[in-house]
């Protein structure tokens, strides 16, 4: 009786985190709706983004090319499969990277390396976007890039060559001490761009709070240079 007892317990268990979760990835709560937030990505669609394809030369803000690896961070199988099942793909520029929705989670892979950009631009917000990804993953996200180009660069590799690592924004400002995400696991960085005020938040913790005026608008984008990566739960709430 204890041992059904038991079973009966596990199951319940895993039923609500599964209804639980199902009913908050890329999902808005009554709360964050009265808050004014809004979600950037549905989870089963590229709406309200395209592919921008990555420039020339990175000016030593790319690390090394390596290939995708199946199995990591939730992806099903192997790229090229995915790749040639699609339907219908969105046509993508010349030199543009392949972006996939799998399972809920918005996922680059193949080659070659590029952007996911945002078709709207944005001025003053709060951006809430959860990530998974390596320890040595490469990658990125940028706020305020007028023209699709530029902007400002929050980092999420952990060894960038000039030492614009994990929490800093790049040729903009350095972190005071090391910040390390949990790799393969779910991390969220909570971007705050008021003005010339800029602040960064990594699960929680502020890595920068700083004053900049280079960039005042502009397009979200999703770096990725062939380091496995996914995407979720990306929200923005607009500030006055």
């Amino acid at each position: 009786m204890m041992i059904k007892q038991a079973s009966f317990a596990m199951v319940t268990l895993l039923w609500s985190s599964a209804t639980l979760f199902g009913q908050t990835m890329n999902t808005l709560s009554n709360q964050e709706r009265e808050q004014g937030w809004q979600l950037l990505f549905d989870g089963k669609t590229l709406a309200g983004w395209h592919v921008s394809a990555a420039p020339a030369q990175g000016g030593g803000r790319t690390g090394p090319a390596q290939p995708p690896q199946p199995g990591q961070v939730g992806t099903p199988k192997p790229c090229d499969q995915r790749i040639a099942a699609r339907s219908g793909p969105a046509p993508a520029p010349a030199g543009g990277s392949h972006w996939e929705v799998v399972d809920g989670l918005l996922t680059p892979c193949g080659g070659p390396p590029g952007y996911l950009t945002s078709d709207r631009s944005y001025k003053n917000f709060v951006l809430s976007i959860e990530f998974k990804c390596d320890d040595d993953t490469n990658s990125g996200v940028f706020v305020r890039s007028p023209q699709e180009n530029g902007g400002y660069e929050v980092q999420i590799w952990r060894q960038q060559p000039a030492g614009y690592n994990t929490g800093a924004i790049v040729g903009t400002a350095k972190t005071a001490r090391e910040y390390a995400f949990k790799a393969n696991q779910w991390n969220r960085y909570q971007i705050t761009a008021d003005g010339d005020h800029l602040v960064v938040e990594l699960n929680g913790e502020t890595t920068l709070d700083i004053h900049d005026t280079r960039f005042s608008e502009g397009h979200l984008r999703l770096q990725y240079q062939q380091f496995p990566i996914a995407f979720r739960n990306i929200k923005i709430r607009s500030l006055p």
